[in-house]
């Protein structure tokens, strides 16, 4: 049984190229900005063509991607 929780179906067709284009978000300095901040924007600049909420959506799911594989990174690495 499959049960499919993406309903957005538009946004999950460029997730993965989109968290290519944001990664370097992640690596610069916040300079007291929070990074959904930062990612929300490049995705705004590069994908002009999503709403205010696609953005948001996509700003925070890949965030929890990216700090749930730099976790795992980090657990690799204490072993």
């Amino acid at each position: 049984m499959n049960h499919e929780r993406r309903k957005n179906h538009k946004l999950r067709a460029l997730f993965d190229e989109a968290c290519r284009r944001v990664a370097p978000c992640y690596d610069m300095p916040a300079r007291g900005l929070p990074v959904e901040w930062l990612v929300f924007r490049a995705a705004r600049a590069a994908y002009p063509q999503l709403s205010t909420l696609d953005l948001f959506q996509f700003s925070v799911a890949s965030t929890r991607i990216h700090r749930s594989r730099q976790a795992e990174l980090a657990g690799h690495l204490a072993c």
